[in-house]
């Protein structure tokens, strides 16, 4: 949608000269230069079309006033444009791949494949969207650096439960090297998603230390908790979701913290996330102000250049 403004409208006062100038036209026109004696009428002759129109060649004259004082009050077109939504996200997926997700999530999945399946139809959902993949137990490896080869990506999250690890659940380095391969991006929005079951046992990098660096970069985490009902995972050596710690990344990032108590409602996390990514986008709407002034003042001079062209040619018998 287009719109037009003026950047001085007040100028546009200066209008008003153009009636002023009209009526100071006709004025000297009708008033005669010198007075003679009466002479008998002669005969009628008729007027030619040149005399007709001789009396509008002023009107571009006024014409060109009137787009001059529009041209100086500035006129801006200006477009509005709303930005697509989801445009210009990287994210980084951190998954836990540690022992305890291989648990049932449900009757028929482990909290393993329930995460592999929601996080491939995540990756497919994409269009534009870069996506790195970090898998973690008590180390992390980067498996997919950012890419949009969606493809490559769902092979690799397929094949995460291949990989062993040393033992153990390294949230803060898992954070830690999600935000590594974000620290370059110029994305208009970079996030990581980190999915575990567990606690953080690994003290090389403190998880809320490596959430400060992340949100000293630009980068959201948003933290996702598998958890039984009652949020403990049955076993003496299975660990707990440390909850309070997974809500603390996450306020210190901007992101946000969400539990999942079976693969529905996993699938339901990753839907809000990207709805919420994609609302940082949606409805933001941008203005650009084009100046249209030298439009206005071509045509100004191009008035002025027609009645010059007109008196010293087709009407320069009638002027004289």
């Amino acid at each position: 949608m287009s719109d037009l403004r003026f950047a001085s409208p007040w100028l546009l006062c200066l209008l008003l000269l153009v009636p002023a100038i009209l009526l100071y036209l006709r004025t000297a026109r009708d008033a005669p230069a010198v007075t003679v004696g009466s002479l008998p009428a002669g005969p009628r002759v008729g007027r030619t079309w040149r005399l007709r129109l001789e009396p509008l060649l002023p009107g571009l004259r006024l014409l060109a006033v009137a787009l001059l004082v529009l041209a100086l009050a500035r006129p801006q077109r200006s477009e509005a444009t709303t930005e697509t939504s989801g445009t210009g996200i990287d994210i980084a997926l951190a998954f836990d791949a540690s022992s305890s997700m291989t648990l049932p999530f449900s009757r028929s999945t482990t909290r393993l494949q329930a995460a592999e399946d929601v996080l491939s139809r995540f990756v497919k959902s994409r269009t534009d969207d870069r996506v790195a993949l970090v898998v973690f137990q008590g180390r992390s490896l980067t498996l997919s650096p950012l890419t949009t080869d969606y493809a490559a990506i769902d092979a690799d999250i397929r094949n995460v439960e291949r990989i062993q690890l040393t033992p153990g659940t390294a949230i803060g380095v898992a954070i830690g090297q999600s935000v590594n391969l974000l620290r370059s991006s110029t994305a208009a929005s970079k996030i990581v998603i980190l999915l575990t079951d567990g606690e953080n046992n690994v003290y090389s990098i403190e998880p809320l230390a490596a959430a400060r660096i992340a949100q000293k970069l630009g980068v959201r985490v948003y933290t996702i908790g598998v958890v039984t009902p009652g949020g403990v995972v049955p076993g003496p050596s299975r660990g707990e979701v440390d909850e309070a710690s997974l809500q603390a990344i996450a306020d210190v990032t901007g992101g946000t913290y969400n539990r999942a108590e079976d693969p529905a409602a996993l699938q339901r996390v990753y839907e809000r996330i990207d709805q919420l990514e994609k609302s940082r986008f949606e409805g933001k709407t941008v203005r650009r102000f084009d100046d249209i002034a030298p439009y206005f003042l071509a045509a100004a001079v191009l008035a002025i250049a027609l009645e010059l062209l007109l008196a010293q040619t087709l009407f320069r018998r009638v002027a004289a």
